[in-house]
C-alpha cells in the first residue's frame, strides 16, 4: 500500500487523529475489559492497554497517506485522557495512583509514536527500495509486531477458553506467524533471516516482562521452547508472505 509523494498532503491531518481516537479506543477499551475480569494482574492490564496504543499507531501510520507519526502520537495521547476517565468511573484500582497514570501516560504516547513508526515502515510511502544485506528496521519491526501480537493474541484468547493451555500455545504460535507474513510480505525484496530474528527478540522482550515485571519464574526449558518457536514460526510465516508477495507481483505484471 504506497502512495504517489505527489498526492500525499502535508501537515497535520486531523482525520487520522480523529480516525485513531476511534480506533485507539476500541482497540484499547475492548482489551482492557475483556482481560481485566480473566487476569487481576495490574501489570498485565496496563501492558495490554499499553499494546492496544503500539496497534493504534500502527493503523495510523499504515493506512493513512504520507507520514502520519505525529498524527497517531496524538491520537494515543486523547486515547489515554479518555481512557483515564473511563477507568476511574468504572474503578479501577490501578489509576488511582497518579505516578501510575504518569507513567502509564509517558509510555502510552512514546509506544503510538512507534507504532506509527512501524505502520509507516509497513505503508512503504517512501518508494523503498531493496537493500541487499541485513535490514535491521525489518528487525525492529518485526519485534513491535512480535511483541504487540503475541500479547493479544495470548491475553485476548486465554479468557475465551478458560486460559487452555493447549490453546494459548496455539494462539503465541499464530501470532509469530502472522508477524512473519506481515513483514515479509510488506517488505522489499527477500526478508526471511529479519523477521525469524524479530521473534527471538520478541520472545526475549516477553521473558523480560513475565520475570521482572509480573515476577512469573520461566523454566529455562520454557525459555528455549520459546525462543525456537518464535524463531522457526516466524521464519516459516516470513517464506508465506514471500510467496504470497511474489504471487501478487506476478498478477499486477501480468
Amino acid at each position: 500500500m504506497s502512495h504517489d509523494a505527489s498526492t500525499q498532503p502535508t501537515g497535520m491531518q486531523w482525520k487520522w487523529v480523529i480516525l485513531g481516537v476511534i480506533a485507539g479506543l476500541a482497540i484499547v477499551g475492548a482489551s482492557y475489559f475483556i482481560v481485566a475480569p480473566t487476569f487481576h494482574s495490574d501489570e498485565i492490564q496496563a501492558l495490554v492497554m499499553l499494546v492496544g496504543y503500539a496497534v493504534t499507531g500502527v493503523i495510523v501510520g499504515y493506512f493513512s497517506p504520507g507520514v502520519t507519526i505525529k498524527e497517531a502520537t496524538i491520537a494515543g495521547f486523547l486515547v489515554f485522557i479518555i481512557m483515564l476517565g473511563l477507568l476511574y468511573a468504572t474503578g479501577a484500582e490501578f489509576v488511582q495512583n497518579q505516578t501510575i497514570n504518569l507513567l502509564l501516560l509517558a509510555l502510552g504516547v512514546s509506544i503510538s509514536w512507534v507504532g506509527g513508526w512501524v505502520g509507516e515502515k509497513l505503508q512503504g510511502s517512501h518508494g523503498e527500495m531493496h537493500h541487499e544485506g541485513f535490514q535491521w528496521k525489518w528487525v525492529l519491526t518485526g519485534v513491535v509486531l512480535g511483541f504487540a501480537l503475541n500479547i493479544l493474541f495470548v491475553f485476548l484468547v486465554a479468557p475465551a477458553f478458560r486460559i487452555d493451555l493447549n490453546v494459548v500455545l496455539a494462539a503465541f504460535i499464530v501470532s509469530f506467524v502472522a508477524t512473519g507474513f506481515i513483514v515479509g510480505y510488506k517488505s522489499p525484496g527477500v526478508t526471511l533471516k529479519e523477521p525469524a530474528v524479530a521473534g527471538l527478540f520478541a520472545v526475549g522482550v516477553d521473558w523480560v516482562f513475565l520475570e521482572f515485571v509480573i515476577t512469573l519464574a520461566v523454566p529455562s526449558k520454557y525459555l528455549v521452547a520459546g525462543l525456537a518457536i518464535g524463531f522457526l514460526f516466524s521464519l516459516f510465516g516470513a517464506w508465506l508472505g514471500e510467496k504470497y508477495q511474489e504471487a501478487v507481483q506476478a498478477k499486477a505484471a501480468m
